[in-house]
């Protein structure tokens, strides 16, 4: 089964999250521990990203998935 457009956008951002996770940690003192963020919750956060996304950047998504879905 191919990856959609959704999955490869989400798997990125889950890469970016892991390479960068001080960026979404919700302490704003940076002495307190960074906690680690739930699957469901950044699922959701993503989700989020998904939908505020312009119509040009979901195109790329989408044409990126088209591609991959050829090979």
């Amino acid at each position: 089964r191919f990856e959609n457009a959704f999955i490869l956008f989400r798997r990125k951002c889950v890469e970016d999250h892991r390479l960068n996770p001080d960026l979404a940690s919700e302490s704003t003192s940076p002495s307190a521990p960074i906690k680690k963020q739930r699957q469901a919750d950044l699922s959701k956060a993503i989700a989020q990203q998904w939908r505020s996304l312009s119509t040009e950047e979901r195109q790329y998504w989408q044409r990126l998935a088209k591609d991959l879905e050829k090979k």
